[in-house]
């Protein structure tokens, strides 16, 4: 019996929640820094000047931390898709340029390379549209004109994991910038960007992190980052490193760290703060060992289904399984019914594209994984 690794969740009042690809439950102390940052605005005189500049300091070193990355290359967002609009249109086109896109991805990893067709920019899908992607796929699609590749490193409407480390090289033999988007997978699988040919990274935090909403960071290389021309001219990156008693200097910093382009307003309370003590807890813990956890839910889960009416249509094993697990009855059409089922025993899995999406993560126990399949059994 595999127990919850932390039991610093919910409490969930007697549902089971099997669905952190859609959003991860905030862990106890990210509820209490989220409700600091309540009480700091409910009575004023809690909250600090040094504040504004210790809040995004210590969310953008645990995100370092938790990467392999160094401080300065890191940038605090709002969402997966805001890193990728600072690279998408901080890079200078021309017509006839190429971006190669994987066909299937998730919209957001698509859609701001689309905004540059009327540029006369291409974008290219490659693919069978099921996320198979390898690193042979991509060489074979790179083309003189080719700039960007950029896709998921898992795939949120199949499951799949890719060879990231394989996909990133070949582009770097290529001369071609590689963008990641990571949603699916930083804070389920361990990472560092040291070791990788990726040139950007782009992630939310309310899945895998368990952070609130509305946040996310991004990785950028220094040399890309020297590339763009994407400023983000806000009062908070003025005063950061002047203090908040010489406002009246509007001046810009000369700095040429990826805080440049953070968000504006980085000084977040209500979000940075709980996604900080989030992703510190994990850091923590060890995403390697919530990684070996997650995934042994995952062999209990696949183990479970074995001869019954249910098929697994992600990767059974090996490195392109990831911890998003989708299921199909024998009989597609009763997915909707047992989806509702489910949610009528209070489990909770999403339903994507007429399929079944199991996703466990460190708060869930091998009693969470046996309520599921019971059900399912149940409703089969």
């Amino acid at each position: 019996m595999t127990a919850a690794l932390d039991d610093r969740f919910g409490p969930f009042d007697g549902g089971v929640w099997l669905n952190c690809a859609h959003q991860g439950p905030l862990p106890h102390p990210a509820r209490d820094a989220a409700l600091d940052a309540v009480a700091a605005k409910v009575a004023p005189a809690a909250m600090t000047d040094e504040a504004f500049t210790d809040v995004p300091a210590r969310l953008r070193a645990a995100l370092a931390r938790l990467i392999g990355a160094r401080d300065d290359d890191v940038l605090l967002a709002n969402s997966t898709s805001y890193t990728l609009n600072v690279v998408a249109q901080g890079l200078s086109w021309r017509a006839g340029d190429e971006v190669v896109c994987v066909d299937g991805d998730f919209p957001a990893t698509v859609l701001p390379w689309r905004a540059l067709e009327d540029k006369g920019v291409r974008v290219k899908l490659i693919g069978d549209g099921d996320g198979r992607i390898d690193a042979e796929t991509v060489a074979a699609a790179i083309g003189p004109r080719t700039r960007v590749v950029c896709l998921s490193w898992v795939f949120s409407f199949f499951g799949h994991a890719v060879d990231i480390a394989s996909i990133a090289r070949a582009c770097r033999e290529r001369g071609v910038w590689c963008v990641l988007n990571a949603s699916q997978a930083v804070g389920a699988r361990p990472l560092s960007v040291a070791s990788l040919d990726i040139d950007a990274l782009a992630c939310c935090g309310f899945k895998w992190l368990c952070g609130p909403y509305a946040t996310g960071f991004g990785w950028l290389r220094p040399e890309l980052r020297a590339q763009l021309d994407y400023p983000q001219p806000h009062w908070l990156r003025a005063q950061s490193a002047r203090g908040l008693d010489r406002a009246l200097d509007s001046t810009l910093p000369g700095e040429t760290t990826a805080s440049a382009f953070d968000v504006f307003c980085n000084a977040n309370f209500f979000n940075f703060a709980p996604l900080a003590a989030a992703v510190q807890m994990l850091g923590d813990i060890g995403i390697e060992r919530i990684a070996a956890h997650d995934q042994q839910l995952i062999d209990e889960l696949i183990e479970s289904l074995n001869g019954s009416e249910y098929k697994v249509l992600s990767p059974l094993s090996g490195d392109q399984r990831s911890t998003l697990v989708y299921l199909s009855h024998q009989d597609p059409d009763a997915n909707e019914r047992i989806a509702q089922g489910l949610k009528q025993r209070r489990v909770s899995i999403a339903q994507r594209e007429g399929r079944l999406r199991v996703a466990p993560h460190l708060y869930n126990s091998s009693n969470d994984i046996a309520r599921l399949t019971g059900a399912l059994s149940e409703l089969g």
